[in-house]
């Protein structure tokens, strides 16, 4: 490792510098990882679907290879999110043809949660044990009658329950690790509310959170005064932070003043044209951005523990997948701290300039 020039170096006395890695790419990324991150995350490895496909047969060739390359690299994992809505196989849900009793979903989820402990605790400083359980009115299939949570297969069939057993579970069988609730738009004051509102009242029925992952996917320019104000409330409530999403969109420098645009309206052609196209202008906004951020994270560095990137280098990120918005064509994004060659742009050496 390079120390003059090494993220993870210039910050140790801050937080951990993370990366999240997918077991498909991450041998291409060795050396940026040996020299900038001394923490991983699972991208999907862990979940349901890839890990337990059938009821009682696990997979774990694709985690165990993510596993593989921290023990190589001398660190620990964030184990990212065992509980998510849109990687549950049907089986959870169901006991033969009828819908699965929540007390039969519980015990799964204690039978899964105890084969992953049983076979990652060591490696593992915290685990996303939930993701994403709030409301969010864009997705109107999972809008029902709560005004906090997301309307789910688990969340329709359990309640709330599902998540207390989750966490309670992972303190049964990873009694060591940081235990976090992850979730997005954590800085939107109507979804901060919600976020609080479950946080509070599964810690009121006795789950052991122990913190609060703040994904940070910037998709407009950050409010950065209203970042500030949900990292101070989150904090107050007694809860660790860790940054476990972050990255910053080509759509951030865009203006979305009239929303975003249907492919009918006049001013599309437009707006795609620049949501889709980087210019140097576009480049040093995004560069600056960053470096914004990182001020912020140093300033609450005694609240916050580890700070991870969705992906490693603009070559392989989540964004060429899923393009600027629902509904709207594709649109390479460039949102990470390195470029598709690897190579670090400019607020990289900003970033570990000011962490002197």
């Amino acid at each position: 490792m390079n120390m003059d020039f090494s993220l993870a170096y210039a910050y140790e006395k801050y937080f951990k510098i993370g990366a999240a890695v997918s077991h498909l790419s991450i041998d291409r990324y060795d050396e940026l990882l040996s020299q900038h991150f001394n923490s991983l995350t699972t991208e999907n490895e862990l979940k349901y679907d890839a890990t337990e496909p059938e009821e009682g047969k696990f997979t774990f060739e694709a985690a165990d290879k993510i596993f593989g390359k921290a023990r190589q690299m001398g660190v620990k994992v964030r184990a990212h999110a065992p509980v998510w809505h849109w990687s549950t196989p049907d089986w959870i849900f169901k006991d033969g043809d009828k819908p699965a009793a929540p007390e039969l979903i519980y015990e799964r989820i204690e039978a899964h949660t105890k084969a992953l402990c049983e076979r990652y605790n060591d490696d593992v400083y915290a685990w996303d044990v939930v993701n994403e359980a709030t409301l969010d009115e864009m997705h109107k299939d999972q809008v029902g009658d709560s005004p906090v949570y997301r309307n789910s297969e688990y969340f329709k069939l359990c309640g709330t329950g599902f998540m207390e057993a989750a966490f309670r579970a992972m303190e049964k069988y990873s009694p060591n690790a940081q235990l976090f609730y992850n979730d997005y738009g954590e800085c939107d004051p109507k979804r901060r509310e919600r976020i609080v509102t479950l946080i509070r009242e599964l810690r009121e029925k006795g789950c052991r959170i122990d913190g609060f992952g703040m994904q940070q996917h910037h998709f407009v320019k950050p409010d950065f005064d209203e970042i500030k104000r949900s990292i101070e409330i989150y904090a107050d409530m007694g809860l660790r932070l860790h940054v476990t999403e972050l990255d910053v969109s080509l759509m951030a420098t865009v203006d979305q003043s009239r929303g975003l645009p249907k492919p009918e309206d006049e001013w599309f052609d437009d707006f795609f044209r620049k949501a889709s196209t980087m210019t140097p202008e576009r480049f040093a906004e995004m560069d600056d951005i960053y470096v914004k951020l990182f001020e912020i994270y140093r300033s609450y560095s005694d609240v916050i523990d580890s700070v991870t990137t969705w992906g490693v280098a603009d070559d392989n990120t989540w964004l060429d997948q899923f393009g600027i918005a629902p509904d709207l064509p594709k649109a390479k994004q460039y949102p990470l701290l390195f470029d598709t060659d690897h190579s670090p742009k400019p607020c990289v050496g900003r970033i570990i300039e000011a962490a002197r």
